[in-house]
């Protein structure tokens, strides 16, 4: 019986891994989807915490396509926590976010 070949990159041409966008772009992102929560857990209501159960705006400023070929979006978005504010940036699976109409 003859050799296999291996399963994964064999030298084919491949498309390139990041996209820029120029200008960026205004996304919706669920933080109730991309962050969920544990069913049936006890908590308090901190009025200080973290408010990761809304839909944000954020910026798009790049695609990012992973190994196994699914697109992601670098976004820049801000977490509310009681009255502040602190902005976060990192990649979110293309599916979560929405562009703002």
């Amino acid at each position: 019986m003859g050799e296999f070949q291996s399963i994964g990159y064999n030298g084919q041409p491949v498309q390139q891994a990041f996209r820029p966008v120029e200008p960026p772009i205004t996304v919706l992102v669920d933080l109730a989807t991309l962050f969920p929560r544990e069913p049936h857990s006890r908590g308090g209501y901190n009025p200080a915490g973290l408010q990761m159960h809304s839909v944000v705006e954020g910026k798009l400023t790049c695609w990012g396509i992973c190994e196994q070929g699914h697109w992601w979006g670098l976004v820049t978005y801000a977490i509310a926590y009681g009255p502040k504010r602190r902005s976060v940036t990192h990649w979110i699976p293309a599916w979560v976010l929405k562009r703002k109409a």
